[in-house]
């Protein structure tokens, strides 16, 4: 096998982790959410049975509307009071997943797309014959590289640049 074949293999191995990274986190995500959201329909059922009892006491009740009427705000109040210290966290909490996942996600994205130049630089490398080596070799000799600026950058060794500088007279 070539290098170029090990490394595209290489390659596809780490773009196939990062998604299975990312599907893990997805389920992981998606199990935090279902906790809230039995959380929240527990909540919702604690709600009812409360509207329910204040119903009935309130029908029940003989006593003058007034303190019915403080009654009702009193277990608003402190249905209110309930949702604040129980709710609002889990939907803060929420919104943190949430940034969390799209920073995840931004990174993921920007790693793939870095993945995909990285991938094309090395098509491009790989394919070109050595003909083109040896012009873009003269022309950024021309143009005041260093002979290890030059192998760096085309992935090849310094020894081949120099000889290419010797055939075309330049050294």
């Amino acid at each position: 096998m070539s290098i170029e074949t090990l490394a595209f293999i290489a390659l596809a191995a780490l773009v196939v982790i990062i998604f299975l990274m990312v599907y893990i986190r997805d389920i992981e995500v998606n199990k935090k959410l279902m906790i809230y959201e039995k959380s929240i329909e527990e909540l919702n059922y604690q709600n009812h049975v409360l509207n329910k009892t204040l119903n009935e006491l309130t029908s029940a009740s003989k006593e003058p509307a007034l303190d019915a009427k403080a009654l009702e705000s009193k277990i608003l109040g402190s249905v209110k009071e309930e949702i604040h210290q129980s709710v609002f966290p889990l939907v803060a909490s929420l919104q943190d997943v949430e940034k969390i996942m799209q920073n995840f996600r931004d990174e993921q994205s920007g790693r793939i797309d870095r993945l995909e130049s990285r991938t094309k630089e090395m098509g491009f490398a790989s394919s070109s014959p050595s003909s083109s080596n040896e012009k873009v070799i003269v022309s950024q000799y021309a143009k005041g590289r260093s002979e290890a600026e030059i192998a760096k950058d085309l992935r090849i060794g310094i020894g081949e640049v120099d000889l290419v500088l010797k055939l075309a007279n330049l050294k």
